[in-house]
């Protein structure tokens, strides 16, 4: 693992997703030590790893170091470059989960993003895709065209999974 004396250093796994979208933000590295260490199954989830991957195609430059047991992870933020990138969400979290980070590190990308998530729509935990779809802080605006849908059945409960374009573009008041 890197060590450097800049980096931010947390413990746990509370608001992973946000000092994530924070350190690359600020372009300060983190280090998050003792993920679930205490726990049957230690280490990260499934769909926080699919976030982490999210952030690598987002960005450019960003160095991701994560340990045998995913224990220890290690962020290094590369730039916001934005463009054209496909994400399979994790069926573990709606897309909700991932479009609250990607609201935020979106306005402040080199290039608009244009990203499509595959992945489920709707859950009990994150927020429906519907809820995003709509203007955000005046200046950015999420749109979803022609989205594919088809329902699965695994385990006994629906999930609709869904192609969402997202389309970021800036709109200044003037």
């Amino acid at each position: 693992m890197a060590t450097q004396a800049n980096s931010l250093s947390y413990a746990g796994c509370n608001f992973l997703r946000q000092r994530l979208v924070l350190s690359t933000l600020s372009g300060r590295p983190v280090k998050i030590r003792k993920i679930r260490a205490r726990d049957d199954n230690p280490g990260l989830r499934d769909f926080e790893a699919s976030f982490i991957r999210l952030l690598d195609k987002i960005t450019n430059g960003s160095r991701i170091e994560i340990n045998q047991t995913g224990t220890t992870l290690y962020y290094q933020p590369g730039l916001l470059y934005g463009g054209s990138v496909e994400h399979d969400c994790s069926v573990l979290r709606g897309i909700g989960y991932y479009l609250e980070s990607l609201l935020c590190l979106a306005p402040f990308m080199k290039h608009p993003l244009k990203i499509v998530l595959r992945g489920v729509t709707n859950d009990q935990v994150d927020p429906s895709v519907s809820i995003e779809n709509k203007p955000w802080c005046g200046f950015c605006f999420v749109s979803c065209h022609n989205p594919t849908c088809e329902t699965k059945v695994p385990h006994k409960a629906f999930y609709f999974k869904c192609i969402f374009l997202l389309l970021f573009t800036l709109r200044f008041r003037g």
